[in-house]
């Protein structure tokens, strides 16, 4: 009973810090300290964080070991083309909602938009930056919110809740986000949906028993974002 007990109690030490740090780090990043110099290291940070927390916490935390992943087997295969066809579904539901008065809030809040893109340096090579945040930036996610986050939430509490609490977790750092360019009702409403996209790549993961579906259909929902920023940006 007791080794049940620490091994739950070290599960929590390791997901505590990597559910709240990318939170808290937005709030540094993009509000607080959004025009200060140190905010890049911050965002840097951040990133490195998500990158090596999972890291350190099997190897000096959980103690779990990592998983043995082959990538001959047609389990991640097989995903591939679901998360294709649900990442088609979703990107032509958000394009749709660009007909609604949605997509007139959205467009009020293209300059911002741009000013934002402009002090990054993304406006010169936006295409480059949009192929990087789909793929490369979309794995670290799986990897970071779904394979460890939702993963270990699930060793601790419920299915139900542990999809719920991965998901508002994933969402919390977006919310930051949207909230500084939309309206806070609408910034907290489409920050809340990408909780509702998490939800539905941790079920994928968990049904498919891999993270290729929920990665693929993460990489088209974002280029369907990205590609909602570029008419934003560039009016096309």
């Amino acid at each position: 009973m007791s080794g049940t007990t620490d091994r739950r109690s070290q599960t929590w030490s390791a997901l505590g810090p990597a559910m709240v740090l990318p939170f808290a780090g937005a709030l540094l990043y993009f509000v607080w300290l959004s025009e200060h110099p140190a905010a890049r290291l911050i965002y840097g940070g951040t990133k490195t964080f998500t990158l090596l927390w999972p890291v350190v916490s099997i190897a000096f935390i959980t103690r779990t070991g990592w998983p043995k992943v082959d990538l001959r087997s047609r389990t991640h295969w097989r995903a591939l083309p679901w998360g294709i066809l649900v990442g088609l579904g979703v990107g032509a539901l958000m394009w749709a909602l660009m007909a609604t008065p949605v997509g007139e809030m959205v467009m009020t809040s293209a300059p911002k938009i741009r000013a934002k893109a402009q002090t990054l340096g993304v406006l010169e090579h936006y295409w480059t930056f949009a192929l990087f945040l789909s793929l490369i930036h979309s794995l670290l996610e799986e990897y970071y919110w779904r394979w460890f986050v939702f993963g270990n939430l699930r060793r601790v509490v419920p299915a139900i809740a542990a999809h719920l609490l991965a998901g508002a977790a994933f969402a919390a750092h977006h919310v930051v986000v949207t909230t500084q360019y939309f309206p806070f009702g609408w910034g907290l409403l489409l920050g809340g949906l990408v909780g509702v996209g998490g939800v539905l790549w941790s079920t994928m993961y968990e049904r498919q028993g891999t993270l290729a579906g929920a990665w693929m259909c993460h990489v088209v929902v974002d280029l369907g974002i990205l590609s909602i920023g570029h008419r934003l940006l560039f009016g096309s």
